[in-house]
């Protein structure tokens, strides 16, 4: 196991039911402790939403992102930086049901008390897709193709899973407990897409 130093969230939003609805994913990171003036958990955030824009469609909005520092308790955590953001996704722009996810998942280096595997999942809100995608895959009744769509994904997948900053700070992906992903670049992204609903806070 290896201690979250950090973590992050990306708030996104799209239109649902006649509002707009924003929704996150939110990350954590074993990596160097925060020092005053560092500017690699800025780094690192900006590193992730490059990913998440590459696999949102044209209908995500990209809100904000904050950082806090992680680990600690409830009172020892607290958020480091609130960055707005700009732009859209730009996976695509043909419209699909806003709560089909995409699911990708990594291995950890835990079992459950059964002996099976625990994975570590993000649910990925994809809001449109390209138009060369079939429709079923929104709808659930036909798998994400390997190209265009799922190219994307896995991209996504291997690159928030372990985020080397330039100037040399690694940050690998970890649970919130601290439970680690088994390797570098070995997400998967589920065949079929699920249903995730928004949060209603």
């Amino acid at each position: 196991m290896a201690a979250p130093t950090v973590a992050v969230a990306v708030t996104k939003a799209t239109d649902w039911h006649g509002k707009r609805e924003e929704f996150d994913n939110v990350y954590y990171y074993s990596g160097p402790a925060y020092q005053a003036g560092d500017a690699n958990y800025l780094r690192l955030a900006e590193a992730i939403v490059a990913a998440e824009k590459l696999c949102h469609g044209s209908s995500v909005e990209f809100i904000r992102y904050r950082i806090w520092s992680a680990g600690g308790t409830k009172e020892q955590n607290v958020t480091l930086a609130l960055v707005d953001l700009d732009g859209f996704g730009n996976a695509g722009s043909t419209p699909i049901f806003r709560e089909s996810a995409a699911v990708v998942e990594w291995e950890t280096d835990r079992a459950n008390v059964l002996g099976r595997k625990v994975y570590l999942r993000k649910f990925i809100r994809v809001c449109s897709m390209l138009s060369s995608t079939p429709l079923g895959v929104g709808q659930g009744t036909a798998p994400i193709p390997a190209t265009d769509n799922g190219a994307y994904l896995k991209t996504y997948a291997d690159t928030v899973d372990r985020i080397v900053i330039p100037i040399g700070a690694v940050f690998n992906l970890v649970t919130p407990s601290g439970r680690e992903v088994r390797a570098a670049d070995n997400g998967v992204v589920n065949e079929y897409m699920r249903s995730r609903e928004f949060r209603r806070n």
